[in-house]
């Protein structure tokens, strides 16, 4: 299966050591990290792993002013990198997976509302209400009317992963746990007979058998490459 990274922009981060100091200081990092989606090509159909971030972000207004953690990062993209935007037909996607729902992973949501949209269960309860809101996520700036499909991780052991969730059925694409980032985060293995790939979200993985692909990875189009040629 062919797996495509999609770069919403880019995201500066503040300069400094951790601590109150960052919050009130406007000074920026000179470097920017990218942010990736995913986008694979199943044989049933294609399947995006998060939906990258919004260009609205870039714009003021967009994040509340009375919370510290939209201080310590602005982003950079217009509307011609948002995931729809780089897709011929973005109807065609049929499923979309969110890793969890921070706002640049579920930014471009707006574009797929209608797909099959998967999240895990505790992360959608953990990130609605004002609870979500205070931790930090943007239920308010979800699609309207949004249902997404919940599901639990809680299927059969597979290697180094304690549990997970058979997307499809078929083996393919196995939903695992990757909790640090949020405590219901999750990464999704993608497998066929050629290799096994884990998206990862913004969760830190190391591993010496799989091919990890991170959402602010800057060596994610260049590692997927060399795996295409290996294959």
């Amino acid at each position: 299966m062919r797996v495509r990274p999609l770069t919403t922009g880019a995201v500066r981060q503040k300069a400094g050591e951790r601590g109150v100091r960052r919050y009130v200081v406007d000074r920026w990092r000179d470097e920017t990290l990218p942010v990736h989606a995913f986008l694979v090509e199943h044989p049933d159909g294609l399947v995006l792993f998060d939906a990258g971030q919004t260009a609205r972000a870039a714009e003021p207004g967009w994040f509340p002013r009375w919370h510290p953690f939209f201080r310590l990062s602005r982003f950079e993209l217009g509307p011609e990198d948002e995931v729809a935007a780089q897709l011929a037909r973005p109807e065609d996607v049929r499923l979309l997976v969110l890793s969890h729902l921070h706002t640049d992973h579920v930014g471009g949501l707006d574009a797929f509302a209608h797909a099959d949209v998967v999240v895990v269960r505790a992360e959608w309860e953990r990130a609605t209400g004002l609870g979500g809101r205070l931790r930090g996520y943007l239920p308010q700036r979800w699609p309207a009317g949004i249902r997404p499909r919940l599901v639990d991780v809680d299927g059969p052991p597979l290697g180094p992963f304690p549990a997970t969730h058979d997307l499809l059925g078929d083996g393919r694409l196995v939903l695992v746990p990757l909790p640090g980032h949020t405590p219901s985060h999750a990464g999704l293995l993608v497998r066929d007979e050629a290799r096994t790939l884990l998206l990862a979200g913004d969760a830190q993985v190391e591993s010496e058998e799989l091919l990890v692909l991170g959402a602010h990875d800057e060596r994610a189009p260049t590692l997927l490459e060399r795996a295409k040629v290996a294959s």
